[in-house]
């Protein structure tokens, strides 16, 4: 199991009950569910997030929605329909915004996604009192290809997220092998992964998680 003392794991891009079964199987604790208003791979329609996330609460997982909506109101709807625990969105929203859905939402832990070529200082300081978790993720998704940056492209950027006093989780082709280097350079809260541990019917890998776990028992 991952020690949780030290590092914690999300598994994001879940699609299947058959990957909610395996995460709680192997003692997984969050899991992120990518709207298809994103870009990039494993997205789901409202319909089926909602009926995941269900799945999630009996299993009492965590679970985080990534939603790529532009208005509060659009993302409210999305947020009363499926009904996350947390909710990761982008830079379209100001501290106004977040204030409004903190107060419809009383439990609601609101994520910031952020990438290193979508990174603005001053943004992140003038919200950081009212959010609640850093997601910074290494892959950039366009319309036809996924950019990644090296952790060390990123040293800087994840520093100063880390002067916010705010979990960093930090996500993009995290694999059993770079694991140990993520963590090193930057010793985030957590780890976000997904592609690295999924097999052919895009389902979690009960063996791909197990290697990861084990390559985390070690820190």
């Amino acid at each position: 199991m991952v020690d949780t003392q030290t590092i914690d794991l999300k598994v994001c891009g879940i699609t299947s009950s058959n990957s909610i079964i395996t995460a709680a199987n192997n003692n997984i604790k969050s899991l992120g569910f990518a709207s298809n208003n994103l870009l990039g791979p494993n997205t789901c329609d409202d319909d089926l997030i909602k009926n995941l996330i269900e799945e999630c609460d009996e299993y009492k997982i965590e679970s985080v929605l990534l939603s790529r909506y532009q208005s509060a109101l659009e993302l409210v709807k999305q947020i009363d329909y499926t009904k996350p625990k947390i909710i990761s969105c982008s830079y379209f929203f100001e501290k106004s915004d977040f204030k409004y859905l903190k107060n419809i939402f009383k439990k609601l832990k609101i994520g910031i996604a952020a990438n290193p070529e979508n990174f603005d200082n001053n943004y992140f300081q003038s919200i950081s009192s009212i959010i609640d978790i850093f997601y910074y993720d290494l892959n950039i998704y366009e319309e036809t290809k996924i950019k990644t940056f090296s952790i060390y492209d990123c040293l800087d950027q994840i520093r100063f997220l880390k002067k916010l006093k705010k979990p960093i989780y930090i996500g993009g082709g995290i694999n059993h092998k770079n694991a140990k280097l993520v963590i090193d350079n930057v010793h985030p809260n957590g780890l976000d992964v997904s592609r690295s541990l999924k097999d052919k019917y895009n389902n979690i890998s009960e063996f791909k998680l197990k290697k990861l776990i084990h390559s985390l028992s070690a820190f």
